[in-house]
């Protein structure tokens, strides 16, 4: 997708999760847009997820997560270009009561992931890039490319080496963002955590009245600083609030460093150290317990916690673990997860019958590949399931291996991949055990999805959200072709609408078709996202003219300022998706004129757009219009009528209750 085209995208994601006055804050990681929403409940999920270069939406750790993939960061920066959104939240130095209130409505975990992941994930490329660098210069000390005083030896070391014990600077310009405070003051306190570092003249240890004050061990330190910067928000405040605005200027930060600096060595630091020491010793002790079954375990759930961002919890200890014990066991684990879902989506490429899926296939293994799977859990192995389960499976073959061989890696990296292998190189490790566990989780993974295949015909999430006494998708349109096996339903619905028995069902509500055209059964649109069913059933129209009218009397939820989409809430309950052609969001309004805005009320028949199908036609897209019911996991049957031509007075949906 060109440059050009994220503007576009941007607006239409803002207006999905709720609009500009919805955004409380916005950052990224490796692959998703990271919101934190006023209103979580105003962020439509279907139409985020039937944008382009969106592979899916989930609300987790607090925060509603827009799964992009590669292309994250040039939408995240079309989006802050358009709207210039916080990277924290916008909150008064005294929280307001609804702010209050929603961080009661969160659990304490869920609080943790969002603060860990709100001040790690800024600088997360920065964490992989010097990650491998820092396997370059253990390949050049490993095999004596260089001598070990070569000045480009020493650079390349340097610039590995140095983020990670000025680490305390990284996390003090973040976390000021995330707790609300000044940057500056909180930069200062943490280069006096590293600073004795500098200075051979300051003691390892100095004793005040027999109490042990440690000087030279922040360095890297994520939880002293974390904790640090985390008190010097509200000593700042304090001071703020108490002290005359004429004297804030030089005695505010002058009073917060002093009292806040003194805490921190003498109380803060050695609490925060003791409690990383203590997860370290934690971990260390159950994964010692029995290092095969804790890697299998581990190895094979690890991508369950990708798929809702909590990583951001556990991948600290990895860092804390090679400031404690100078090596950690976790990211070898991590890096063989990674290999299960890279097998099983690089599988999928010769397994996958539909072009589209191929192309998916290809683009998510390339991410893959580099360490990134989201595009590969989203885009195939979550979607169709068999091979997220296979990605699973890979992992904990390759966890239980790379565990019990002890493999270790001595310098963190959040992203691992086939360039951070010399990381494990070092004592009692062994680089050559953890590339047979990485090739044991990729390899069992491809070879699963190659022999067993994907299910490809399965459109239906893993971990969706599942209505109490409802039928899915699936299994009624199993039920209504009368066959047991679920995939053959999905095969048999590809090729054909089926007859469905609607004698004992009552009739709900009938759908017009919004535009005059040719009625197309919904598995023959060119559009897997609409074809596969996964946004509800429906059917496609082939427009002759350029007139969309509203197909029932309702309520628009969604219009697009594009003019391309809208959204309507019928009288009876259905919810409808009116998507005119395929990909046009790419055109940015060229060609459509719309005539209404969310929230107007409709009867059936009133124009909601006019657009020109032959200049769309000539721009490159498809002008096949779908209508979907949305809500069809809600009804007993959605029938739609393909066999007569479609118009907006007649027929083109039936929906049926019992």
């Amino acid at each position: 997708m060109g440059k050009k085209d994220y503007g576009q995208l941007a607006n239409d994601i803002v207006a999905n999760v709720g609009g500009r006055e919805n955004v409380k804050s916005l950052i990224h990681c490796a692959t998703r847009l990271r919101f934190r929403l006023n209103d979580q409940n105003k962020a439509n999920k279907e139409n985020l997820e039937a944008l382009p270069n969106v592979l899916t939406a989930v609300s987790a750790g607090g925060q509603y997560q827009v799964v992009i993939g590669d292309e994250v960061v040039p939408v995240y920066e079309a989006i802050m270009d358009q709207y210039g959104f916080s990277a924290v939240d916008s909150k008064s130095s005294a929280a307001s009561s609804e702010d209050e209130e929603e961080a009661k409505s969160e659990n304490w975990f869920e609080r943790f992931v969002a603060v860990i992941s709100g001040i790690f994930t800024p600088f997360i490329s920065v964490l992989a890039g010097v990650g491998v660098l820092k396997g370059v210069a253990i390949l050049i000390a490993t095999f004596h490319w260089l001598p070990a005083n070569s000045p480009i030896f020493l650079i390349i070391n340097t610039l590995a080496s140095g983020v990670f014990t000025l680490l305390p600077i990284f996390i003090a310009i973040t976390a000021a963002d995330k707790f609300n405070t000044n940057r500056y003051i909180a930069v200062a306190l943490a280069a006096a955590m590293i600073y004795p570092l500098t200075d051979s003249q300051i003691p390892k240890v100095a004793h005040l009245w027999g109490y042990a004050v440690d000087f030279k061990t922040y360095g890297g330190a994520v939880i002293p600083t974390i904790l640090a910067i985390w008190l010097e928000s509200h000593i700042e405040r304090w001071f703020k609030k108490y002290l005359p605005a004429v004297m804030q200027l030089v005695f505010v930060p002058f009073l917060t460093l002093i009292v806040a600096g003194l805490l921190t060595f003498l109380v803060i630091g050695p609490l925060g150290t003791a409690l990383g020491t203590g997860l370290a010793y934690g971990y260390k002790f159950l994964y010692e317990l029995s290092p095969l079954i804790a890697g299998g375990i581990l190895g094979a759930t690890f991508q369950i916690f990708v798929i809702f961002g909590l990583h951001w919890g556990i991948l600290p200890i990895s860092m804390i673990n090679i400031q404690t014990y100078g090596y950690d066991t976790l990211l070898a684990v991590m890096m063989v997860a990674v290999a299960g879902q890279f097998g099983a989506v690089a599988a999928s490429i010769f397994k996958a019958k539909k072009l589209k899926n191929k192309e998916i296939a290809i683009s998510a293994a390339i991410s893959g590949f580099f360490g990134i799977t989201e595009p590969a859990i989203y885009g195939i192995n979550l979607k169709y399931k068999k091979g997220f389960i296979f990605g699973l499976v890979g992992g904990a073959l390759g966890g239980a291996v790379v565990s019990a061989a002890g493999v270790k890696c001595f310098s963190y990296t959040p992203i691992m991949n086939v360039f951070e292998m010399p990381l494990f190189i070092g004592k009692n490790s062994s680089i050559v055990w953890a590339f047979i566990g990485f090739l044991v989780a990729l390899l069992s993974s491809f070879l699963l999805v190659l022999i067993l295949g994907f299910n490809e015909s399965n459109t239906e999430k893993l971990f969706a959200k599942v209505t109490s006494g409802k039928k899915s998708l699936t299994e009624k349109k199993t039920a209504k072709l009368g066959l047991a096996d679920q995939e053959e339903a999905a095969v048999a619905i590809d090729s054909a609408e089926p007859e469905v028995d609607t004698s004992d069902l009552t009739l709900v509500d009938t759908i017009n078709s919004p535009i005059e055209g040719d009625a197309v059964p919904l598995a023959k649109v060119d559009d897997p996202v609409f074809s596969s069913g996964v946004m509800g059933s429906g059917a496609g129209v082939i427009p002759k003219k350029g007139v969309c009218t509203s197909p029932v009397d309702g309520e628009v939820t969604v219009a697009f300022p594009t003019g391309h989409a809208y959204g309507i809430k019928a009288k009876s309950g259905a919810e409808l998706l009116i998507h005119i052609g395929i990909n046009t969001v790419e055109l940015k309004g060229e060609h459509f004129t719309p005539k209404v805005e969310a929230g107007a009320k409709v009867k059936k028949g009133d124009v909601l757009a006019t657009f020109e199908p032959d200049k769309i036609k000539e721009a490159g897209c498809d002008t096949t219009t779908m209508v979907l019911v949305t809500n069809t996991n809600e009804y007993e049957a959605v029938v739609p009528e393909t066999t007569t031509p479609a118009s907006p007075e007649a027929a083109l949906i039936r929906i049926y209750n019992k």
